[in-house]
């Protein structure tokens, strides 16, 4: 049913609002839309009743008679639904899509309108500011999903006039020109709530779509949302954005939806579902209460209050994820660990699943550290216990490649000051007694069994031999090759009366796809070349095959740090102090050239690797201690006749 409203001559900009059972928040967005200094004759409202049951009808009424509205109902069908029937009563060549519990500055609806002109190519979105209100700026809960935890708006992290990809076509406070929707693409009615921008973003995206933003085109959102508002609100976005990953396989979407191990992390959550989210909401009506007196909330309250906050909104996106997945109505993850599954060796194993989270930028870790589960700065209870005593210890755990419980060994062998204190280097402790690896190792061979799968068969190339790591390595898989570099007076490939092969990494002796698997643990930072050494590792490699590698790594730096290099008369210029890190071959050690940063990202895909990302992992389960404990991956392309093979 549409009510149609008197006429605009030349409307520059269709407004349109969808709306479901919110009619004194309609009104209050209705009554910002009059005072639009563009000028009321200058653009239309378009009001989408999605099944209403209040008076929203009446509410939109009472304003056709100062805006030129029209009122559209329809049966309760959702967001994507809601947002094409706007689209096509619309009449104005540029379509601004508003949410109706935001209301718009007077200068809103022209700032879009200006932006349009300048990018006025079909392609260019614009992207404006939303904000709190009064009322919902006072809600710590509210500050937390825009400023901090950014669940609900991202704006910190963007610049006014940045052009954008299609993950930042926002919903509720983007607009664009109508005929390059209805050339292109609508919104996929599958999606009744959340993910619907994006996916219609994502595919526009593949024919030019461009967001631009515009800081001054400014909105402010009037309701607040509880703790329980947003948790249901986190499960919908969840099952959303399963659909959106199921929908399209492209690796950004993937990266998007972030569904990438949703049934291990669910395993790991369920347990504890139902005490964190008491914990949560006890703590967030804590800071509430607080909050409506105008009373401090101190700092470590407020950073407990946070976490608490990040682990239970992301549970909850999680179990929607889960329930979408499965088709049901709660989330059931017993069933993912009720039979220990036979490794590649036929091994019976109870081994804890690891937790590991990949993420392909700065912007995607960051993401990733402000969650409650990941702290890049602060030591965990356990990992603080260890450092306050300064003496070594050990600690109960699951060691994956003893396939048993052991008490993990922790020293200060390799310790460094922190905050004034002395603290383990947590990649090198946290030993198993029976196999003898560290933290790293042990991770190392965790990440390859459990991400990769490999057969006991698989041929697998790996930059050390003289090394138990090595030898661990081949009795797992008897196709394992190692080497070492003895040096550039030796030919590759050829091996010493140790039985040690040399292995120049920049110029591999193998021939073109030799491998299944390339393993590389702090090497590259060893190596002037590591470029060449990457695309080397690219080359030996079979199609589909995968590349792991660890680093000396900075998580919070765009770039890597380099720390020597070697000149043209090859002596070698050291740009900050020299470091070196233990060889088993070279009493005095290596030299140290890189401490890597994301640009690593950069270089493993100018090898040729397809979807690389950084996989962090941890758990005190598995004697994984210490924060960002990561590993590099890359696959190589498979052929197409594979790849056509395998479908």
């Amino acid at each position: 049913m549409t009510q149609l409203a008197p006429s605009v001559p030349e409307p520059l900009i269709s407004a349109v609002i969808c709306t479901y059972n919110r009619a004194p928040l309609l009104r209050q967005a209705l009554g910002a839309l009059c005072a639009q200094t563009i000028g009321l004759d200058r653009f239309e409202v378009i009001v989408v009743d999605d099944g209403s049951t209040d008076d929203t009808r009446e509410v939109a009424e009472r304003f056709s008679g100062v805006l030129h509205l029209r009122y559209a109902y329809q049966a309760n069908s959702g967001l994507a639904s809601g947002k094409n029937h706007g689209l096509f009563l619309s009449r104005a060549p540029i379509v601004a899509f508003l949410d109706d519990d935001d209301v718009l500055d007077p200068h809103c609806l022209e700032e879009h309108h200006k932006t349009h002109e300048r990018f006025a190519q079909p392609s260019y979105a614009v992207l404006g500011y939303t904000g709190l209100a009064e009322e919902p700026a006072r809600s710590p809960l509210m500050r937390y999903v825009t400023d901090v935890g950014c669940q609900l708006f991202s704006y910190p992290h963007i610049k006014h006039e940045s052009i954008l990809d299609f993950s930042y076509f926002w919903g509720g406070r983007s607009s664009c020109k109508r005929g390059f929707l209805l050339e292109y693409g609508v919104f996929n009615p599958v999606f009744r709530f959340g993910a619907e921008d994006i996916e219609l973003g994502f595919r526009l995206e593949k024919v030019g779509l461009r967001v631009v933003y515009n800081a001054a085109a400014i909105s402010s959102m009037v309701r607040s949302l509880s703790f329980e508002d947003f948790c249901r609100r986190c499960r919908l976005q969840g099952q959303s954005n399963w659909a959106f990953s199921q929908l399209h396989p492209d690796p950004s979407v993937q990266a998007w939806a972030q569904i990438d191990h949703a049934e291990l992390e669910w395993a790991q959550i369920a347990p504890r579902f139902d005490d964190l989210m008491k914990a949560a909401g006890n703590l967030d009506r804590f800071a509430q209460a607080r909050a409506r007196m105008d009373l401090h909330i101190d700092p470590i309250t407020t950073e407990l209050l946070h976490q608490f906050y990040a682990a239970a909104f992301r549970a909850n996106r999680i179990q929607g994820t889960i329930e979408r997945k499965l088709g049901t109505l709660a989330a059931q993850p017993t069933a993912l660990r009720e039979t220990p599954s036979k490794d590649a060796h036929g091994r019976r194993s109870a081994s804890p699943i690891l937790s590991i989270t990949h993420c392909a930028s700065l912007d995607e870790y960051r993401a990733f550290a402000s969650t409650a589960d990941h702290s890049d700065t602060k030591p965990s209870a356990l990992e603080a216990g260890i450092i306050d005593s300064g003496k070594a210890t050990e600690i109960e755990g699951f060691c994956h490649v003893c396939d048993k419980t052991v008490r993990f060994k922790v020293d200060f062998a390799h310790a460094y000051l922190l905050d004034g204190k002395l603290t383990p280097n947590w990649r090198e402790t946290v030993t198993c007694p029976g196999c003898g690896l560290n933290n790293r190792m042990r991770g190392a061979i965790n990440v390859f069994e459990q991400e990769c799968r490999p057969g006991p068969q698989a041929d697998i190339y790996i930059t050390e031999q003289a090394t138990g790591f090595h030898a661990l390595l081949r009795k797992r898989y008897p196709r394992v090759i190692g080497s070492e570099f003895l040096g550039s007076d030796r030919r590759s490939g050829s091996v010493d009366d140790r039985g040690i092969r040399n292995e120049d990494v920049t110029r591999l002796s193998f021939a073109d796809a030799s491998f299944d698997y390339v393993l590389s643990f702090d090497v590259l930072e060893h190596v002037p070349d590591y470029r060449a050494a990457l695309a080397e590792f690219h080359r030996v490699l079979r199609s589909g095959g995968r590349l792991l590698l660890s680093v000396p790594f900075r998580p919070n730096a765009p770039e890597t740090l380099i720390r020597a290099r070697i000149l043209e008369d090859g002596s070698i210029e050291h740009l900050t102090e020299p470091e070196y890190h233990g060889d088993p071959l070279r009493p005095d050690g290596c030299l140290a050239f890189y401490h890597f940063g994301w640009d690593l990202i950069d270089a493993i895909r100018g090898a040729g690797f397809s979807n690389p990302s950084s996989a962090f992992f941890g758990s005190f389960e598995l004697g994984h201690l210490g924060s960002a404990q990561m590993l590099f991956m890359g696959r190589k392309e498979e052929e197409p006749f594979i790849a056509a093979a395998r479908r």
